[in-house]
């Protein structure tokens, strides 16, 4: 997307009401997740001159009804919420993929918790960091999420949705498909479709 069109998509942002505004802001960060190509996406509910994080948990409950994703509040305080849109099938096979659970019960996870239990774990760590195994959520390659955590002093091999040390060629294929879907979605709101017009039926 050139410089003009994302101009032109933040002029139309601006001026939407608070709930479109919000599924807006929603709908470009978490357009993988939402159309079932990445495990989850993290969203930071920051206020700003909207007052995101206000209009988030005014419409949230709305926001869970409309969306065919769940989420899961990691963090929250007056002025921001991190949120995590996850696609649950997804997540639980990515969870439960034996070299991940292995990453994972060096933080205290096993393969005994549901998905709200590692989700309350995750939440109770991030009060005080991100945690390292939040990659493991997202759905990143479990070697570079393991490469990232234990050779910190590594030059990564390039950078994106996440830091890639391994599978150059395929993480290339995964960020162009993600922002290829990012696009796609702004473009339909620069043509005039509203957010919650694009969820009729998941468009």
């Amino acid at each position: 997307m050139s410089i003009e069109e994302l101009k032109k998509f933040l002029k139309i942002a601006s001026d939407y009401d608070d709930l479109e505004y919000l599924f807006s802001v929603i709908m470009c960060n978490a357009a993988p997740t939402i159309k079932n190509h990445k495990t989850s996406s993290l969203i930071n509910f920051r206020n700003n001159n909207r007052d995101i994080n206000n209009i988030w948990q005014r419409y949230k409950h709305e926001v869970k009804e409309k969306l065919d994703v769940d989420y899961f509040e990691l963090k929250s305080d007056a002025t921001n919420t991190v949120v995590l849109f996850y696609n649950k099938e997804k997540l639980l096979l990515s969870i439960s993929d034996n070299k991940n659970m292995e990453f994972l019960k060096r933080f205290g996870y096993n393969e005994n918790m549901d998905i709200e239990q590692c989700l309350s774990l995750l939440a109770e760590r991030f009060q005080c960091m991100c945690p390292h195994e939040i990659g493991v959520f997202l759905g990143y390659p479990i070697e570079d999420v393991v490469s990232f955590v234990d050779c910190p002093n590594t030059k990564c091999k390039m950078t994106g949705y996440w830091k890639v040390y391994h599978d150059i060629e395929k993480a290339k294929i995964v960020f162009n498909k993600y922002d290829e879907i990012k696009n796609a979605i702004m473009t339909l709101m620069i043509k005039g479709i509203k957010p919650t017009e694009l969820l009729v039926g998941n468009t």
